[in-house]
């Protein structure tokens, strides 16, 4: 799942996604678990989070500094080792796990757990889906919440050019190309042979680059909501267009949809 070569730039990657704005995507997640969970008043005081795939785990980062138990698991033992730094910096107390997030256990279950920046197109069989569903649901307390941010079926099939942005840091520059128009679509397996591009400028010297290719897979609503109801581990579940509108509002089509975000609550 994923190619660990292209995660080991760890910093840079963080640097590639630093025009995020976690702080109103955390602010998300709490509403989502405030409002769709079936937990006790008492119980929702307890304030735990995990977040899957998390790579620099910039929202395990935030939750632990609003004084949640965060916990922050990848399979990138890279990812993990910086974000315990990027922890340790920021002086906040935030557990890390190196796992599989198809298979994983917690010594006690949270309340909210999370699969953010499409890390869920890593996951690219039924079976590897169907194995995660269930291992997250044990993971988090009955009644609690899983929220997925996926890519919106709107972009499915990719655009005419490569999907390339550039972000500054100081002196550093990164450049990131994740997917371009020749890349490899197998019908069968509904699998993408993604390009990944990654270079690292120190002014205007090249320092680092690195390209790879792996197999991901962007899943369709209706084929999500199959699958939910097939993994028989959540009561209810709900399909929004974005992180950034509270309340939210359904996926759909229109302009202010940016991305397919599900959230889950576990059978009491």
């Amino acid at each position: 799942m994923g190619n660990k070569n292209f995660y080991k730039y760890a910093h840079a990657y963080d640097i590639a996604f630093s025009d995020r704005r976690f702080k109103d995507e955390c602010d998300f997640l709490e509403w989502c678990l405030i409002n769709k969970s079936k937990l006790s008043k008492k119980k929702l005081k307890e304030k735990s989070f995990l977040e899957l795939g998390c790579g620099p785990a910039q929202h395990a980062r935030e939750f632990a500094r609003r004084n949640w138990r965060s916990i922050a698991l990848d399979i990138s033992e890279d990812m993990i080792e910086y974000a315990k730094s990027e922890a340790k910096n920021e002086n906040i107390d935030m557990h890390t796990i190196v796992a599989d997030m198809c298979k994983y256990k917690l010594k006690k279950p949270v309340l909210l757990t999370a699969t953010l920046m499409e890390s869920i197109s890593h996951l690219v069989t039924n079976e590897q889906m169907i194995s995660h569903f269930k291992s997250a649901a044990k993971n988090i307390e009955p009644g609690g919440i899983y929220v997925i941010e996926a890519t919106h079926p709107m972009f499915f099939f990719p655009d005419d050019e490569e999907n390339t942005w550039t972000t500054n840091y100081g002196d550093t520059s990164v450049d990131i190309t994740f997917g371009a128009p020749d890349d490899i679509y197998n019908t069968v397996t509904q699998q993408w042979l993604i390009t990944s591009k990654l270079q690292i400028r120190e002014g205007n010297k090249v320092v680092s680059v690195t390209e790879t290719k792996s197999p991901i897979r962007w899943y369709l609503a209706e084929e999500m909501k199959a699958l939910i109801e097939l993994s028989c581990v959540f009561d209810k579940y709900w399909f929004y267009g974005s992180m950034y509108n509270i309340p939210p509002k359904p996926l759909d089509e229109s302009e202010e949809s940016d991305a397919m975000v599900i959230v889950m609550r576990t059978k009491k």
